[in-house]
């Protein structure tokens, strides 16, 4: 149709339904009627297409209700299309349409996830409008069904008093609440890193982009979207979970060797963080005294990404001017524009002290690396060998080859974990290149769980040659030594008295008499001179 006429025919049409008199003219001629047949008809999406993008919806009556069987349409490429369409129209339009928003919420309830998603998109974008947003809360849509979808729609309603009242009575923010402060604040502060690792990665690659839509501001978070209002403030008072985190804090700040509790400490951050984002919020934690911990977080912590939260929570807390004042007595200094509102953004006076890094020292090893027990099987010794020779750049490309075809005749042995046990040791006390690193542990089928750690840690002891042991192999093997370098000397006819003998009388022996000495030439380091040729 697009490469014909018909398709100018629809934007006629289009034209006439833009006065009251071309509507009249179309409804003398019945050609809303042909509308309605032609959005019925099998394998002509394009028809239908054409007509709800060239016609206008200004007026009321015949157009809007064509737009709305577009929207239930049985085909999906036309629901789509239509909710696209109805999203780009509330988009342009100069104030919020009751009738426009209502359609658009009915797309919430569609079959297909697809369309639920352009509807929440486009939804969640009108309502950064305040009078969209009541709008759409006045008309208490039901959200629940939509799961993860509509997860940050349901923060929006949350920001406003009439949003949070409404999901305060549907017993939503309770039910969240509780998730979030169990389980909800882990998923959080992974999904912030996956967006950190994102922005700051030197590999830009198209395939994510998608997947992570990140324009330098942090996702809306449940306790900061709650702090917005005072309702929020009071539930959140009354619930206690701000003076848990704040001790969580003051607890574990500078821990720095327990994941589980790093990661939690993360979470608590990023939570406490965005509560102080809002001026309702800010109280709470000058209450609880926890700013300075946060910036003692900041400064001292040995964990990097703690740091690193902590520097993001500062920027969240001085991002209201009663936050930057606060952060201003610990001579932390909020950056503003110039029309003096605040970024979000904040940077302590003593930048040097801030970025400083404790060096690391390493560990001395006091005891002789322990020996390892021989493999058994053959095949587990041809993979150490060849693991061993990837050192040796000269027969690295062999030993690679060999390991291959090991793998491709025996791949469940490099599922073992004792024989990962072996290849680990041999990385940790050789000296391997780094791709030569990579390439020996990606080998290896063997993920790194708790319990595979906790038999690495068994292996560590019952795969080693004790001390003790060794100290008396490698004295016997010293005696051995010695016995065969005896046997080997008088195989060369040398008298073993004369080389066992007393040392001062060997030394006797070795020195030379005196007159020896001084018939000796002596050694003159200068050149000697001889002219040659013709005399002066």
């Amino acid at each position: 149709m697009k490469d014909s006429l018909s398709w100018g025919y629809f934007e006629m049409l289009g034209t006439l339904s833009k006065y009251p008199e071309g509507i009249e003219l179309m409804e003398r001629f019945k050609m809303f009627t042909s509308f309605y047949h032609l959005s019925e008809l099998k394998s002509r999406e394009d028809l239908i297409i054409g007509i709800i993008e060239n016609i206008d919806y200004t007026s009321g009556g015949h157009p809007r209700i064509i737009l709305s069987k577009a929207l239930t349409s049985a085909y999906l490429e036309v629901r789509r299309y239509a909710t696209t369409h109805l999203g780009q129209l509330i988009r342009s339009a100069p104030k919020a349409n009751e009738w426009m928003l209502r359609l658009l919420l009915t797309q919430l309830y569609d079959p297909a996830e697809e369309v639920c998603e352009l509807a929440v998109q486009y939804l969640e974008e009108a309502c950064e409008s305040m009078d969209v947003l009541e709008l759409v809360v006045q008309m208490q849509p039901t959200l629940d069904h939509l799961g993860e979808i509509g997860h940050p729609l349901l923060l929006k309603f949350m920001s406003t008093p009439v949003g949070f009242r409404y999901l305060y009575k549907a017993d939503y923010i309770n039910r969240e609440m509780e998730g979030w402060f169990h389980e909800r604040n882990y998923q959080y502060v992974v999904q912030v890193e996956v967006y950190l690792a994102k922005a700051f990665s030197s590999d830009q690659s198209d395939e994510d982009d998608d997947l992570l839509v990140f324009d330098g501001t942090v996702p809306p978070h449940f306790y900061g979207e709650m702090a917005k209002t005072e309702h929020g403030c009071s539930v959140l008072s009354e619930k206690g979970h701000f003076a848990e985190f704040a001790h969580f804090i003051r607890q574990h700040g500078l821990e720095s060797e327990d994941f589980d509790i790093i990661i939690k400490l993360k979470s608590v951050l990023w939570a406490v963080g965005n509560i102080g984002a809002t001026s309702g919020g800010l109280p709470f934690l000058e209450e609880e005294g926890i700013i300075a911990d946060i910036l003692n977080i900041a400064e001292n912590s040995l964990v990097l990404s703690v740091r690193g939260t902590a520097f993001f929570v500062l920027g969240l807390i001085s991002s209201t001017p009663q936050g930057a004042e606060v952060l201003d007595e610990f001579d932390w200094e909020a950056t503003l524009t110039p029309l003096g509102q605040t970024t979000g953004l904040c940077i302590p006076l003593d930048v040097a002290t801030f970025v400083r890094v404790p060096p690391w020292v390493c560990p001395m090893q006091e005891t002789p690396p322990k020996r390892m027990i021989p493999p058994e099987t053959e095949v587990e010794k041809q993979i150490i060998t060849a693991i061993s020779n990837l050192q040796n750049t000269v027969i690295a490309n062999e030993a690679a080859r060999s390991l291959t075809r090991i793998k491709t005749h025996h791949r469940r042995a490099f599922s073992s974990v004792p024989l990962f046990y072996r290849a680990v040791h041999l990385v940790s006390t050789q000296r391997y290149r780094l791709p030569v690193r990579r390439y020996i542990l990606d080998l290896f089928d063997v993920d790194l769980d708790p319990d595979v750690a906790s038999t690495l840690f068994t292996l560590s002891k019952s795969l080693h040659v004790p001390l003790r042991l060794q100290k008396r192999s490698a004295s016997g093997s010293g005696a051995d030594a010695a016995e065969n370098g005896r046997a080997a000397i008088a195989g060369l006819g040398i008298d073993m008295d004369m080389l066992e003998m007393d040392d001062s009388v060997r030394g006797s022996l070795d020195e030379p008499a005196a007159h020896e000495i001084s018939q000796r030439p002596k050694t003159v380091l200068v050149p000697a001179m001889k002219i040659t040729g013709f005399d002066a």
